[in-house]
């Protein structure tokens, strides 16, 4: 069932238009800026949109004039790694396609540093459980957090098209729940 859900929406956001795609991320960027949690938030985990997904640059951008520190995915084998991320970066495209920044390993940041982390994500359900691409990164990446009660950094929000809400996906063991989920209609959760 998860598999034909991710087919399916993988190719519902390769079919947007750039118009809409456009008006929503400045829209979710928008919405994002507008979180208590967000603005408390000094380092910033984000990704480089791949496949439809919503473009997080207008959130960068914003970010960036107020002064938090981005940090950008880097995908090993197994594991995912934070590097810093500017806007003159070099970047280079990695295994899977997606951009990552080119960095020395002095300069990673453990996920756990991170004050939040925008995720992305394939679906996701109001009690933000998130289907992601199926490769496990961001679970493995996380999975602290399944252990700790009460402290919650790093904040995980979820961007998606609202269209990307569904329920009846198939949740696992390993899956970590996100704090929230914001569309371009609403923000679901909280933080």
């Amino acid at each position: 069932m998860n598999k034909n859900m991710r087919k399916l929406m993988n190719v519902q956001r390769r079919l947007l238009d750039d118009e809409f795609r456009n008006i929503a991320a400045a829209e979710i960027a928008y919405k994002l800026g507008t979180l208590p949690g967000m603005n408390r938030a000094m380092r910033i985990g984000i990704y480089m949109a791949f496949g439809g997904e919503v473009d997080c640059q207008p959130f960068i951008e914003s970010a960036n004039l107020r002064k938090k520190r981005i940090f950008l995915p880097i995908l090993t084998k197994t594991k995912l790694l934070f590097a810093p991320y500017k806007s003159d970066s070099k970047l280079v495209i990695n295994q899977y396609g997606i951009l990552e920044p080119v960095y020395k390993r002095q300069q990673i940041i453990a996920a756990h540093d991170l004050d939040a982390v925008i995720v992305p994500l394939v679906a996701f359900d109001t009690d933000c459980n998130r289907l992601g691409m199926g490769g496990g990164f961001y679970d493995r990446c996380f999975a602290f957090r399944r252990r700790r009660q009460k402290w919650r950094k790093p904040l995980l929000i979820g961007v998606a098209y609202d269209f990307q809400r569904v329920n009846g996906f198939r949740i696992e063991a390993w899956d970590v729940p996100l704090d929230a989920v914001v569309t371009e209609k609403e923000c679901y959760g909280s933080c």
